[in-house]
């Protein structure tokens, strides 16, 4: 088949020149497949820029052409086919790679359930809406706000997904669902910007124990974090509140209230972090500053915080723990440098700093840092990878990247000794400041999500 060339223009001065180009559309997101006794129902995303399709299958070790010139999103095939497919959009200037299939359907099209994690926006304006599907071909989520759409996902994950939007005005989410029946489910959710007036959802209790579902408190749902037979989490108020089980005969009947304390003027916005007798939080104020505090958990009674940053912290703290990252024997430590982790407590600023606290003295920063060539601001939590290499796996907008935890020096044992003889001054592998420079961390790997 013979395509047209594609030029660009380059304009240098008066001139303008047209050089050829290669261009194509972009291939289908899901190529999606759904068996059955008559044959196979084949659906792909659609491609705006495509203007056919070629359908393939994959018979005796090759691809076999079924369809050159296909101008829809979904296609039978018959039941003797191969039931290995491939899909490529083509316009007139040429062909994408193809898209072999990346779904095999057998359950039945439900829309099991269209949520958000609150009815208003957070602090920062923003709503996350979330979905579970089963048996869909196709789905697709819309936001209204004042009558008129503003922003549209035509293509996303027909399973189980989320996304995070900035809400201006009350908002109607809409979530599109289409089976490969041709049948369509439609949810609705609304989801308000008055921060004093939220919108009650009414629901119903079932047969399970839900010890937040009568409280009539406004729960921040990411705070929520469960040790023993208790619960953690913090209320919009700025309260942190323990709630703990009510057995009888061993078995639940009931949840009551045991704590309750003031955070400080701000909001725990993620899970704290359980460190032996101890919650770890870190606490969001409405002027863009924060700090991280340590409370017990018998009675809820804060025993230390950390400094007013000047930067909003919503990510939980993570603990890293000091240990050596390159095998060395006890006996080579005694004669030799050691390499290990940056242990300490880490926060995560909303601006895209990374401080690393004194476990014993939160006042104390030990190190800070950034993400070299990453624009991001911490709003959800790292996830700490260990093992040979640790790791931060972290998150911006449209990509998942990691980032190797920072390490430090330690002397070896004899070294120290002769310092503490002759006392020289001694390696310190932290200070009692903030350490002058901010290092940068080098991004290790990425992956566009």
């Amino acid at each position: 088949m013979e395509f047209k060339q594609a030029y660009a223009p380059i304009i240098v001065g008066k001139i303008t020149t047209f050089i050829p180009i290669e261009r194509a559309p972009d291939a289908p997101i899901y190529v999606s497949v759904q068996p059955s006794d008559s044959g196979d129902k084949l659906v792909w995303s659609a491609v705006d820029s495509a203007k056919f399709y070629f359908i393939e299958q994959y018979i005796n070790g090759k691809w076999e052409m079924v369809n050159a010139n296909y101008q829809g999103t979904q296609y039978t095939l018959p039941k003797s086919a191969s039931g290995v497919y491939r899909v490529t959009a083509c316009d007139e200037y040429g062909c994408a790679a193809a898209k072999q299939q990346n779904r095999v359907v057998s359950e039945p099209f439900a829309v099991k359930a269209f949520y958000s994690d609150r009815s208003q926006v957070d602090m920062f304006g923003q709503a996350k809406v979330s979905w579970q599907i089963s048996g869909a071909a196709t789905v697709s989520v819309s936001r209204v706000e004042n009558g008129r759409t503003v922003q549209t996902w035509p293509v996303v994950n027909p399973n189980q997904g989320a996304l995070v939007s900035r809400v201006d005005g009350l908002a109607h989410f809409t979530l599109t669902a289409h089976g490969f029946d041709g049948r369509k489910v439609v949810r609705k959710l609304s989801i308000a910007t008055l921060p004093d007036n939220p919108i009650q959802l009414n629901g119903v209790k079932g047969e399970y124990h839900q010890p937040l579902f009568l409280s009539g408190l406004d729960v921040v749902e990411r705070s929520i974090v469960e040790h023993g037979d208790n619960i953690y989490f913090s209320t919009h108020d700025g309260v942190l509140r323990r709630f703990s089980v009510k057995k009888q005969n061993g078995k639940i009947i009931d949840w009551k209230p045991e704590w309750a304390h003031s955070t400080l003027g701000g909001v725990v916005n993620s899970a704290p972090v359980i460190d032996g007798g101890t919650l770890l939080y870190t606490i969001s104020r409405r002027n863009n500053t924060g700090l991280m505090c340590r409370s017990r958990l018998s009675d809820g009674r804060i025993l230390m915080c950390s400094g007013v940053k000047n930067s909003s912290l919503i990510a939980s703290p993570v603990i890293v723990n000091s240990q050596q990252s390159i095998g060395l024997r006890a006996v080579s430590d005694f004669f030799t440098s050691s390499t290990q982790v940056q242990g300490g407590i880490y926060i995560f600023h909303r601006d895209g700093l990374i401080q690393v606290l004194d476990p014993i003295d939160l006042t104390t920063v030990l190190r800070e840092y950034r993400i070299g060539g990453v624009e991001t601001g911490f709003v959800s939590t790292p996830s700490l990878v260990t093992g040979d290499q640790h790791q931060f796996i972290m998150q911006s907008q449209n990509e998942v990247f990691g980032v190797d935890v920072p390490t430090q020096i330690v002397p070896s044992t004899i070294s120290n000794t002769v310092d503490q003889v002759f006392g020289s001054k001694p390696s310190q592998t932290q200070t009692g400041e903030t350490n002058a420079q901010t290092q940068t961390l080098p991004v290790v790997w990425r992956k566009k999500l």
